[in-house]
């Protein structure tokens, strides 16, 4: 009853509907198709976000249009009947309404029987569609927009078969970037074209020398060494590159792209390329802070290799910064054991140029040019050196 009083309210509700004879009515708003739009029956539907839904018919060369008025619960319905115009006695015709929500159904009435449907997506119809097999003269098959309507004629049994191919899903997008092994010039391409783009972000990347091995090592962001006793060191190496997202380098040679199209690709900071591919046109800056003497205050370190706080220097150099981290008593001694943070600042001025002007641009600060960050914390060599250190494994980082 509830079923029926939605379809009363719909059908009263309804526009007084337009006719045209010979032409096509449009209807930008229809997303789903009746299938099978032949003799009477009706539909139900969930009005997807309107509270009217369009409506066109076309039936034997007549068009017809309207709309309905959703209910309360967002619920539309219409009937086909000989009544109201909208019963459809030729084998042409077809049915549009939306918006309306996918899950949407129909019915189709014959002499003896009714078939029951769903509204196909106006997307879907765009896929392969199927024969349906046939049982011989004893069913008869009308083809519809994206289903069979099926007969059995000795037994007066219909239904409605969808024959609408599925279609797998569709491989990844890839993303801009570059082809080739990426290690020297004549193996790196360009993927700039038909290509997912990233959002211009950035990533510093800091690695180490492994003692043992002398394999290099990641230091992850906010990760952690061990600061050296006596007159060991620890060096540090941080550049730039992008964050994987995808991105492309704007401009470059035909003849041969070289280096230029791995510029900023990351992954590529761990091989033979790392020198000529990471960002070039990048200035860096080195905060130390510490919980021992001084109350902690942050110490801005100069980049000549001449400054030199709680024992860490740098220096910077073809767009990357080298940290160098050394004993230090006054945090790390006997009777003292505080942790350093280093805090690297990644700067490049508006308006990449050369190799580093990437599509999408680089997102930066628009006040202080910042384009990346990344921090390490040195613990006192007491402290397990893995703390963590994104480490090869089996081969603890650092050693003293």
């Amino acid at each position: 009853m509830k079923l029926m009083k939605h379809i009363t309210i719909a059908l009263v509700l309804c526009a007084i509907p337009a006719m045209a004879f010979g032409q096509i009515v449009s209807c930008e708003d229809c997303t789903h198709d009746v299938s099978v739009y032949m003799g009477e029956g009706g539909l139900v539907a969930t009005a997807d976000g309107a509270e009217k839904v369009t409506w066109v018919a076309s039936c034997g060369g007549v068009t017809r249009s309207g709309d309905l008025t959703a209910d309360d619960d967002g619920m539309v319905a219409a009937l086909f009947t000989m009544d109201n115009g909208l019963a459809c006695s030729s084998d042409d015709g077809s049915f549009q309404i939306g918006p309306v929500m996918d899950g949407g159904w129909y019915w189709i009435t014959d002499d003896m029987n009714s078939a029951v449907g769903g509204l196909v997506a106006k997307d879907v119809l765009k896929n392969a569609t199927t024969d349906i097999a046939s049982a011989g003269s004893g069913v008869t098959m009308t083809k519809g927009s994206g289903a069979v309507y099926l007969k059995e004629t000795a037994s007066g049994r219909v239904g409605i078969l969808p024959n609408i191919l599925p279609e797998p899903p569709t491989a990844p997008t890839r993303k801009c970037g570059f082809s080739g092994s990426g290690t020297s010039a004549s193996e790196a391409k360009p993927i700039q074209t038909e290509c997912a783009l990233g959002d211009g972000k950035t990533m510093v990347l800091m690695t180490s020398t492994n003692g043992i091995t002398g394999a290099t090592v990641q230091i992850a962001d906010k990760g952690s060494i061990s600061r050296p006793a006596g007159s060991g060191e620890v060096v540090l190496v941080a550049d730039l590159w992008g964050n994987g997202s995808g991105h492309y380098v704007a401009s470059h040679s035909t003849d041969n792209h070289g280096v230029t199209a791995l510029r900023g690709q990351p992954g590529l900071g761990l091989t033979a390329a790392r020198a000529g591919a990471r960002y070039s046109n990048v200035t860096y800056a080195v905060n130390v802070s510490t919980g021992g003497p001084g109350t902690g205050a942050d110490v801005s370190v100069d980049g000549d290799g001449a400054g030199d706080a709680r024992g860490v220097s740098w220096t910077q150099a073809a767009g990357a910064a080298t940290v160098t981290v050394k004993a230090d008593s006054a945090v790390c001694s006997k009777t003292a054991s505080y942790a350093t943070t280093v805090t690297l600042t990644a700067n490049m001025p508006a308006g990449e140029t050369g190799a580093d002007q990437v599509v999408p641009s680089i997102e930066r600060n628009a006040d202080t040019n910042k384009v990346g960050s990344a921090s390490f914390t040195i613990m006192c060599p007491s402290a397990s050196p893995s703390t963590g250190v994104e480490l090869v494994p089996e081969n603890p980082f650092p050693v003293e």
